[in-house]
């Protein structure tokens, strides 16, 4: 097989790849999107009743932190 076919079969595969995933996993990826919006929507509301706001912004940059928050919560 030469290297110019090689490289086009190549090419080709990932362009295949791409145009999959784009199609698969779109709505899957937007599910997700969604999900993860309804978690921080779900912390967030839990946290405001209990006067702990500050505590949320403090884990909007520290991910250990959040994940312990939910655990806390019971938000899965």
């Amino acid at each position: 097989m030469s290297r110019e076919l090689e490289q086009w079969l190549l090419e080709e595969r990932r362009e295949g790849f791409k145009e999959g995933f784009k199609e698969g996993f779109k709505e899957e990826y937007k599910k997700g999107l969604e999900k993860g919006e309804d978690r921080v929507a779900a912390l967030f509301k839990r946290m405001k009743a209990d006067g702990r706001l500050q505590d949320f912004y403090d884990a909007l940059d520290d991910e250990a932190g959040r994940e312990k928050l939910y655990k806390e919560y019971g938000i899965e």
